[in-house]
This record gives C-alpha cells, sequence and structure tokens, in this order.
C-alpha cells in the first residue's frame, strides 16, 4: 500500500517514499504528515537526469558530462522520509512551487475512502506470476 495526493486537475505533485504492509499502517503515515507537516524538514535537490545533456550549462537544467541535471524535493520527519516528488522539475522554481502545493495541501486534503488499485505507474515493477493480473508494486514489493 502507498499514499499519493492528487490534486483537483488530477496531477500528482507527492506520494509516499514507502510501500507500507497494510492498509492502517498506509493511513498511519498519512495521518503522522497531516499533523506533523508543520514541523517537516525540507530538501529541495539536484539530481542526475535520465537524458543526456549535449548543449550548454543553463540555470535552468546544468548539464555536467552527459547527463541533464534536474530538481527534486523531499520531506522528512525526524530523519526518515515521509513524502518525495513524483517527479523531477527541470527548473528549481518548480520544484520548490511543487514543494509549497504539498506543504499547503497535505493538512487540507481530504481522505479517500477505500483503496485504488492502479495499473502500471512509472517506478512500478511489472507483476510477477505470483501477482494479481494488471497490477503493479511499487519498489520490490512487500514480503
Amino acid at each position: 500500500m502507498t499514499w499519493r495526493l492528487v490534486g483537483a486537475n488530477d496531477h500528482e505533485p507527492g506520494r509516499s517514499p514507502h510501500v507500507h504492509s497494510s492498509l492502517t499502517a498506509c493511513c498511519s503515515a498519512v495521518q503522522r504528515l497531516r499533523t506533523e507537516a508543520a514541523r517537516a524538514s525540507a530538501l529541495v535537490a539536484m539530481s542526475p537526469g535520465t537524458g543526456t545533456g549535449t548543449g550548454s550549462a543553463t540555470a535552468a537544467a546544468p548539464t555536467v558530462g552527459a547527463w541533464t541535471w534536474t530538481w527534486t524535493w523531499r520531506l522528512t520527519l525526524d530523519e526518515h522520509c515521509v513524502a518525495v516528488a513524483v517527479r523531477t522539475l527541470r527548473r528549481q522554481r518548480g520544484c520548490r512551487h511543487s514543494l509549497q502545493l504539498i506543504l499547503s495541501a497535505v493538512t487540507e486534503a481530504q481522505i479517500a475512502s477505500g483503496v485504488t488499485c492502479t495499473r502500471r505507474l512509472r517506478g512500478l515493477r511489472l507483476p510477477g506470476t505470483g501477482d494479481a493480473p494488471g497490477l503493479a508494486v511499487r519498489g520490490g514489493g512487500l514480503p
């Protein structure tokens, strides 16, 4: 189980960095983030992108060698990562805006009831022979 924050426009600005073993554990993680968001530490950092950079370096997307650098963010509470950006962004300004969106929305967002099964999303592995048909599992899956 993982949680994700979804905006009114169906864009996903942030999600859980972990796969939780149960719905109860996932809901507990959401509740902790909601109640303690004000004391969360934010980290905005450059990370290597997936494309190859052949142009010159710019402030928007500096290139070093063959890598194009992009921006991402994460939130931590008590040195544990509690939320991450869904995608990397080419500009630091856009990354900081994405972070502010989740910080302002996390305490006001409505919590959906029930569970939504999703098909393949970026960052998920394809199902194995023992998994339910049509589903994907984030990371390495549950034990």
